[in-house]
């Protein structure tokens, strides 16, 4: 079975949506824990941060950079990822917090 992310990407689950590319999806977390809790995901299946190809960990990273810009949040958020201690959901992903910036947050599918 795909995980909830797969099936979110291929459009099979409802997400916000604030950021995509043909590699990464940005979702709004359905369970935040700052005013701005977005999940960065590469559309690849990957398990976790160990077994995900540098190519992808790069998109990844420059993903974060695109979101810190496109919210004026260049020094004000927090990057956490959990490699299997922590992680609810077997699919490598990024999760972006921050308590600023919320009234520059906008998704693409509202």
């Amino acid at each position: 079975m795909s995980s909830i992310f797969t099936q979110i990407i291929k459009r099979k689950l409802p997400s916000k949506i604030f950021y995509e590319t043909d590699e990464i999806i940005v979702i709004e977390d359905k369970n935040p824990k700052a005013k701005i809790h977005l999940l960065i995901i590469p559309k690849i299946e990957t398990k976790n941060f160990y077994v995900t190809p540098l190519k992808t960990l790069n998109l990844l990273n420059e993903t974060v950079k695109v979101i810190a810009g496109l919210l004026n949040l260049e020094n004000r958020f927090k990057i956490l990822i959990n490699n299997g201690f922590g992680q609810e959901v077997d699919h490598l992903h990024y999760h972006f917090l921050s308590d600023y910036g919320a009234d520059k947050l906008k998704f693409i599918n509202e």
